[in-house]
């Protein structure tokens, strides 16, 4: 029984690592801004990171992660497939948290910090898992260019809606407050 569990660590050794690591830095990604006073440093900052309770804001602890990984596992593995499933599944990763925090909430009214953080570390995990799987696909490594153009799409709106949010529930935060406000 020890020998197959050690086995399975060896094989999914990497899977482990991206993940656990994944998890760590986007967890990280939601304290940088209280580090810093400044509404400059927090303007710059809220390109990458959240600026605010929103829960829009908070896709960016989902969305940068899955992007560096897919970069550096496809440089360290020469491998293209891990850049464009780790696009798709941080695409999809986004709608998912959404959901279920927008459904959640609309019966607490108002975030739950422990449902928060399971949520966040379901979603990276069913996600990353699905795009170590995504990668393997010849489909997925053909699609370079599309993949490259989703990239750009979604950080492009994930930067555009920290610096003009909508409207809607996902722009409120705790306290009601629409997006633009930091932490």
């Amino acid at each position: 029984m020890k020998e197959k569990f050690l086995n399975w660590i060896r094989v999914h050794q990497t899977q482990i690592i991206t993940i656990t690591l994944m998890i760590v830095i986007g967890t990280c990604m939601h304290f940088v801004t209280d580090i810093f006073d400044s509404k400059t440093a927090k303007l710059i900052l809220g390109v990458i990171f959240p600026v605010n309770e929103t829960s829009w804001e908070h896709m960016k602890m989902l969305w940068y992660p899955f992007l560096v990984a897919g970069i550096i596992l496809s440089i360290k593995r020469k491998d293209w497939g891990y850049f464009g499933g780790f696009v798709i599944g941080g695409t999809l990763s986004i709608p998912m948290m959404i959901g279920i925090f927008t459904i959640y909430q609309s019966f607490t009214m108002h975030s739950v910090l422990i449902i928060d953080i399971i949520t966040f570390m379901m979603v990276m995990i069913m996600f990353a898992l699905l795009a170590f799987d995504l990668a393997k696909l010849e489909i997925v490594k053909k699609a370079k260019i599309y993949l490259i153009v989703l990239a750009v799409v979604v950080t492009a709106v994930l930067i555009l809606l920290t610096y003009l949010p909508g409207e809607g529930y996902v722009f409120l935060d705790d306290e009601g407050f629409e997006g633009g406000h930091s932490h």
